[in-house]
Formats: structure tokens, C-alpha cells, sequence
């Protein structure tokens, strides 16, 4: 069997591979190696070979048709991207294994040697990443022993330190910095999120660019940590309710409303009830301008995140938040996710846009006598 056709257990792909393989034989072979086909009618041929033919097409029919034995390294610890490049599974950080002396002899463990593959594939870090057969660390995965953080100087370990994913935060400039020097720049993506692109080249060295690789990964990790357990609170938060109300002419509207992934929750027995009045500025990122304290405030998507929002609102004194969605297109009514950090004390809701364009017309007509009640929604009647 087999490598990919193993793996898959259907023979058509080593079929298919093989039409390929005839193919470029009988229409692409000369002299030389292999040329382009100019024209697919009249067999004409382009004086030209594309990279790509050499760094991904004949790989991938190389691991089509060879047996497991023959490739070198063990494909279940890998992924191959469009590129055909192979990227580890198990990149994470190694600490904690203690070298005695140039040879990388572990302390009561073995030597670990590096296949030729091994060293081959990722030759561009053997020059300060494992210059030096190491120790398998026989308490993580696989890859953990294999891509390290350290250097060898004068043939002594020096470990590395740098930012965790679970300590990062985007407005430490610090922080920032720290992500800079590993080859990582922060692109926001309009409202209140941003996108980390990772660029190894851009690196302050071959290291950090390793580093930079690994925050990724972490950072990636964290994030679905964080997006489970908020699933799993969101799945189990009754629905809320924003009811807003004009003391002056009687109208009261109530609004179904997302919930937020942070601060307290809202049950039947505690709803916030205040005085309404909008955030200025009205995205509330930055400092209140206006005197919120007392009050139940209302504000903008988009600037920064939801859970910031609300600290400054909170920071100046505010009873709660509602959070109005910016999008035309959108009629959905959002969980507000949180950054990981319990230190938000008052209740905040989302509105979409439509039903918040609602609160604010009503609001505009009747300000000082305007109330909003942020409240747990009643059970669904059968």
C-alpha cells in the first residue's frame, strides 16, 4: 500500500496519480527534465518549468506512491499545506530537559538523533534551534522534543523566555513589541476585532521567528479554549431583555438582547433599572466625556472589544451597558465575548442595529425621561 492511498483507503487516488504521471510522461517529457504544455490541442510545448513542479507536484506523487517506510518521517505528526510544506502537529514549547555537556546527553536518558528527513525539512533553524542531538521529553508529545527553544553557546542549553498566549493583551505596547520581534504584526478587521499575521522573515532572528510560530499555535489554542467554555456558559444563560421606557408619554418597548460572556448575570430576582443616556464618545473606547455614573448607557459596536466597552462605562460609574450592533446587514443578536479577565461588575446587553435604532428613537424624543431595564427574559410559553 501505498502512502496517501494508505491513509485514505481508496484506490482511486493512486489511480488518478498514475493517469497524471503517464500523462506528463507522454505529453511533457524532454531531454532536459519536463517542459510546460503551451497547447492542450496540438501538443505544443513552452520552453519553461515551473518551481512548483519540482517542490509540490513530484512530492506529492512521491508520498502517492511510496511506502511509509520510504518517506523518512511519520506523516500522522504532520500536515501538508497547499505548499507541500510539512508542518509539525505538536509545536510546542521545550523547557525543561536538562543537557550535560556539547553532546546533548540527556541526565538518565537516552540521546535523541534526528532523522536525515528530519534535519533536512527544517535545516533552516539547525543553525540555533537543535544544532545538537537532544532528549526526548518523554512527559509531552512527540514534537515537543524535537523543535526547541534554546541555543547552544559554547555547547551549554540557554533556554529562551517570551510572551504566553494566555498573558497576551492587544493594548500592552509591551506586549505588542514582544509580538513585533517574533515576526507577528496586529491587523484590526473593523469593530472590535483584530487578526495576528505571523511573517518569520520579518523575525529579529531565526529564534524568535521559531517563537513566533509557536505563539500561533498557542494563540490558536486559546481562542477555542475561550470559544468552548463561552459556548458552553452561552448554552446555559437563559435569554435577557431590554425594555425600554418613556416616563413621559407611556411607550415602552422590549427588546430581545444577546448576552455577555462577562460580568454578572442578570436573573428575575436582580434586574438593573436606570436613567438611559448615550455614550460620548459613542463607541465608548476611550475615557467617558459625559456623566454616566447612575446610569444605564448606550453605545456603538466597533473600536474595540465589547468587554472594553463596558470597563470604561463602568470606570465611570455606570449602573449597566447596551451595546448596539453597527452592521446594516445583519438582524442577529450576538453573545458578547469576554478577554478571560473577571473584572467587570455590571450587566451588559447587545441589541441589533434595527431594534437599537428603535431605543435611540425613542430615546431622542424624550431623553431626561427615558428608562432602560436590563432583565432576564420571562420562559417561553408553550
Amino acid at each position: 500500500s501505498s502512502g496517501i492511498n494508505a491513509e485514505y483507503g481508496d484506490p482511486k487516488y493512486v489511480e488518478a496519480g498514475a493517469r497524471i504521471m503517464q500523462a506528463m510522461e507522454r505529453r511533457c517529457r524532454v531531454m532536459c527534465g519536463y517542459s510546460s504544455l503551451k497547447n492542450t490541442n496540438t501538443g505544443e510545448l513552452e520552453d519553461r518549468l515551473d518551481s512548483f513542479v519540482l517542490a509540490e507536484t513530484f512530492k506529492y506523487l512521491y508520498l502517492l506512491f511510496a511506502d511509509n517506510s520510504e518517506i523518512g518521517v511519520d506523516m500522522e505528526r504532520y500536515v501538508l499545506t497547499t505548499e507541500a510544506h510539512l508542518i509539525p502537529i505538536h509545536i510546542q514549547r521545550f523547557s525543561d530537559v536538562k543537557v550535560n555537556g556539547s553532546k546533548g546527553v540527556c541526565e538518565n536518558r537516552g540521546v535523541y538523533v534526528w532523522t536525515w528527513l528530519e534535519r533536512l525539512l527544517f535545516s533552516q533553524y539547525t543553525s540555533s534551534v537543535f544544532p545538537e542531538d537532544v532528549c526526548p521529553d518523554e512527559d509531552q508529545p512527540y514534537f515537543n522534543r524535537n523543535l526547541k527553544l534554546a541555543t547552544h553557546i559554547g555547547g551549554k542549553r540557554q533556554e529562551t523566555s517570551s510572551l504566553r498566549a494566555n498573558d497576551f493583551d492587544y493594548r500592552n505596547s509591551e506586549h505588542v513589541a514582544i509580538l513585533r520581534s517574533m515576526g507577528i504584526t496586529l491587523e484590526p478587521l473593523g469593530g472590535d476585532r483584530i487578526q495576528l499575521v505571523h511573517n518569520a522573515a520579518q523575525a529579529h532572528s531565526e529564534q524568535l521567528g521559531v517563537e513566533g510560530v509557536i505563539f500561533m499555535k498557542e494563540i490558536t489554542d486559546h481562542a477555542n479554549r475561550l470559544a468552548q467554555s463561552q459556548k458552553a456558559q452561552l448554552d446555559n444563560i437563559p435569554m435577557k431583555e431590554v425594555m425600554v421606557s418613556s416616563l413621559q408619554t407611556g411607550i415602552k418597548l422590549t427588546f430581545q438582547a444577546g448576552k455577555a460572556m462577562f460580568g454578572p448575570e442578570l436573573t428575575p430576582e436582580n434586574p438593573v433599572v436606570g436613567v438611559a443616556i448615550q455614550a460620548d464618545p459613542p463607541e465608548g473606547c476611550t475615557k467617558m466625556l459625559n456623566s454616566v455614573a447612575g446610569k444605564v448607557t448606550v453605545l456603538f459596536r466597533g473600536g474595540c472589544m465589547f468587554v472594553e466597552k463596558v470597563r470604561r462605562v463602568q470606570e465611570a460609574g455606570g449602573l449597566g451597558a447596551v451595546i448596539i450592533d453597527n452592521s446594516v446587514d445583519s438582524s442577529a443578536v450576538l453573545a458578547m465575548s469576554g478577554d478571560g479577565n473577571n473584572n467587570v461588575y455590571i450587566p451588559s446587553l447587545f441589541l441589533n442595529k434595527e431594534d437599537g435604532e428603535a431605543l435611540l428613537e425613542l430615546y431622542s424624543k424624550d431623553r431626561p425621561m427615558t428608562v432602560i431595564e436590563l432583565r432576564d427574559a420571562p420562559p417561553k410559553t408553550e
